[in-house]
């Protein structure tokens, strides 16, 4: 995995080579700021396939980086780790919106950095994995092509929607809040009624479709509120909360999605008579930081649908 470290701190950037080393990632290369990255990614044969980016330097911060390379074809899907001495929540909420994929709060354990490097790394291959597929699905988004060979479990990406986090970013940006202490809002699903139906009685395009129309009424419903939201696979998608003062949140977050979803009037692509019915299941507080505990989270958060929205 070729990786590109940006620090202005000399310092760190031995220290992140020194443990790169350990850990057997020998190929990577540092920069000292923003534009220098910037200048190093354009004359790069092979691409860079991980960033690991601090977040206060001069000039162009950190943030910024990461906005910038997420307009690179190349760098949308590439893992992105935020480098910081700021646990601040908007700090971790600002990385996240910007692109990244992680967050790390200096001064950082070395047991932590080698789990988010080595996350990091199996998300690296899994994007080479599975680019045929993203670029299918970006042809059908376009009307171009046919799309072939989506599972009815495939956690596709709707990149370039705001709020919208692919599932690893989303699971890190649940754990990153939780190790900075702030109480989370919580899970909520928002998922088709019969959705192995609704995937079964559907083409690839038809079904995915649905799903970027789903997605855009999410974002667009969410767009005030402090929310990301992902896409777990299963017609289900997740939105996490961080915690207001709001002690309504629930039911203005059930009447959100509910309004903008009776809004777009979901019909299955058969029929121009069938209504497609969502549910919206509760928000629920989450007890433990570990990722195990996360992953069950989720699971619960797609079985949950106690309230139904036409």
């Amino acid at each position: 995995m070729k990786i590109l470290i940006v620090d202005d701190d000399v310092f760190i950037i031995e220290l992140l080579g020194m443990a790169l080393e350990a850990m057997g990632f020998a190929n990577f290369e540092a920069a000292n700021n923003a534009h220098e990255a910037l200048a190093m990614v354009k004359r790069a044969n092979d691409p860079y396939e991980c960033f690991l980016i601090d977040i206060q330097m001069p000039g162009m911060d950190g943030m910024e980086l990461c906005r910038e390379l997420r307009q690179d074809q190349a760098y949308k899907r590439a893992p992105i780790i935020m480098l910081t001495a700021m646990s601040d929540r908007e700090y971790i909420q600002k990385s996240f919106s910007a692109g990244a994929n992680d967050y790390i709060v200096k001064p950082f354990q070395f047991n932590d950095l080698m789990a988010r490097i080595e996350t990091a790394a199996r998300l690296s291959r899994q994007i080479t994995s599975t680019d045929r597929l993203v670029r299918q699905i970006a042809s059908a988004c376009q009307g171009q092509g046919i799309l072939s060979g989506l599972k009815f479990e495939d956690a596709v990406s709707f990149e370039g929607t705001t709020g919208y986090l692919e599932q690893p970013a989303f699971r890190n940006y649940i754990d990153r809040m939780e190790r900075s202490q702030f109480r989370l809002g919580g899970v909520a699903s928002v998922k088709f009624q019969n959705p192995l139906q609704l995937f079964e009685n559907s083409t690839p395009q038809e079904f995915l479709g649905l799903l970027s129309d789903i997605s855009e009424a999410l974002s667009v419903a969410l767009r005030q509120e402090q929310c990301h939201f992902t896409y777990g696979g299963y017609g289900c998608f997740l939105v996490m909360k961080v915690a207001t003062e709001k002690s309504n949140f629930q039911t203005e977050l059930e009447f959100l999605v509910r309004k903008e979803l009776s809004r777009i009037d979901l019909r299955h692509p058969a029929s121009d008579l069938s209504p497609i019915e969502m549910s919206v299941g509760r928000v629920f507080l989450k007890t433990s930081g570990d990722f195990d505990s996360i992953d069950e989270t989720l699971l619960r958060a797609r079985e949950r649908t106690q309230i139904k929205c036409a």
